[in-house]
């Protein structure tokens, strides 16, 4: 009951975080769009010189001051970097849309320009664009920072980086890598993370034409818009794509602004005017997040339930659904209970053999309090973030989870004044990626937690 009540509570209680549609328009917007298709020294890719034109058009029918690429070699996109980093001075907001061709090695992410050979390990550096040193220049300049990425393709150049680096091409992984973002900014993936999207057959991809179509009608703010976009994805590719989003927004965002309020023709109290039912799907889809938020780590079918009734129309009811399932069928979802979390002191024990198929992993932690949690051998991702957070949310209730890994190893590295994340084959590679990534935010690195799930 005391669940319920509080799924209650957000639905009679939401409001809006941030600016409204109002507001949002006021401010100066800059986007950086990039379409790769016509790549040199790999197959011609169809969809992504249209997706980029189509959402360039999309983003300037709002306002947006677009700086906008196509078919970039290396020092082509560079120059676009650098235009749009000046663009961005003393704007509020800063968009960025890329699609074409990208790839991840130890846990990070990189946009390919058309001229990359990726025949030797060096180009990484010398023929690649980084994504989170693009994602740090943006978050420099503007409060809120909004990326979308279409670059989770079969990418064959990955495969030829991958046999340049020899012993290290397990580093280079599949798809794009699960992306850390400041507060204020929002990470949109084609697909989940460590996954590869589809092309589709049509002028889009799945993920650009859902995105474009859900924008030409955005009355709605950013995640309702996500939420849809995942619905359409899914629905088109029978489930094989699922989008995914990292989100650090501090309020709801707006693309379209709505028309301005007027006032009052006298001082008597106006009657409180009827939602249409845009506006109603609205305000149903950000309760929907924010009461699953709540609810997902439930064991009442009765809460879900609940749930269910309440938002039986949205993304996050199939979850509820699929939840109830597990609940009644425990030996069927076979979902590993939570584990406590141990002492920092102990060594965290790997399994000597584990039942086939893929086993996720994951560890939680709080920068502010430098609380963490772990978890290990679960069936899915969600299932082992949801166990990672449980552990940290003991001591600390602003845990995330900067790192997941399947059929791997991962490992977190504390310093002063920042943290570092990374994942890899095995203990030592897993902590050096975490160790890499920490120092670049903060010196006297040391590894707070590592945690291995392999087949």
């Amino acid at each position: 009951m005391r669940a319920i009540a509080i799924i209650l509570a957000v639905v009679v209680g939401s409001v809006a975080l941030g600016g409204s549609p109002g507001t949002a328009a006021a401010q100066r917007r800059v986007a950086l769009v990039v379409g790769n298709s016509a790549y040199q020294y790999a197959p011609k890719l169809d969809n992504p010189r249209n997706d980029a034109t189509d959402m360039a058009a999309a983003l300037k029918r709002f306002g947006f001051q677009v700086v906008e690429g196509y078919d970039l070699d290396k020092a082509a996109f560079d120059r676009k970097v650098r235009d749009f980093a000046v663009a961005l001075q003393g704007a509020s907001v800063g968009v960025l849309f890329y699609a074409g061709h990208g790839l991840q090695v130890g846990g990070q992410n990189y946009l390919v320009p058309i001229d990359t050979k990726a025949e030797t390990a060096a180009a990484l550096d010398f023929q690649m664009v980084r994504l989170d040193l693009l994602q740090r220049s943006m978050e420099r300049e503007a409060q809120t920072n909004i990326v979308f990425l279409d670059a989770c393709r079969d990418n064959p150049l990955a495969r030829n980086l991958a046999r340049a680096m020899g012993t290290r091409s397990t580093e280079v992984g599949h798809g794009l890598a699960a992306a850390e973002s400041g507060v204020g900014t929002l990470i949109s993936f084609s697909t989940q993370p460590g996954n590869v999207a589809l092309d589709g057959a049509g002028r889009n991809s799945p993920y650009a034409g859902a995105l474009i179509k859900q924008l030409s009608a955005a009355t709605e703010d950013l995640s309702a818009i996500l939420i849809a976009v995942r619905n359409d994805v899914m629905k088109v590719t029978q489930g094989k794509q699922v989008p995914w989003e990292h989100s650090a927004l501090t309020g709801r965002f707006f693309f379209k602004a709505g028309p301005p309020a007027a006032a009052p023709a006298t001082t008597a109290p106006q009657p409180q005017p009827q939602l249409q039912p845009q506006a109603e799907r609205q305000l149903q889809s950000s309760e929907a997040e924010r009461a699953w938020r709540l609810a997902k780590d439930t064991t009442s079918i009765s809460v879900l339930e609940a749930f269910i009734a309440r938002y039986g129309d949205s993304f996050y009811a199939e979850l509820a659904r699929a939840r109830i399932e597990e609940l009644k069928n425990p030996k069927v979802a076979a979902v590993p209970p939570v584990r406590s979390q141990p002492p920092a002191e102990a060594t965290p024990q790997v399994p000597a053999a584990l039942p086939p198929g893929d086993k996720f992993g994951a560890i939680a932690y709080s920068p502010k309090t430098q609380a963490h949690g772990w978890a290990y051998d679960f069936a899915s991702q969600a299932e082992a973030e949801s166990a990672a957070l449980a552990n940290c949310r003991k001591q600390a209730g602003d845990c995330t989870v900067p790192i997941w890994f399947r059929n791997a190893c991962g490992a977190l590295a504390v310093g002063p004044s920042g943290y570092g994340s990374g994942w890899g084959v095995d203990q030592k590679t897993a902590e050096g990626f975490a160790l890499q990534t920490c120092k670049k935010y903060s010196k006297g690195c040391n590894i707070r937690r590592w945690v291995c799930t392999t087949r």
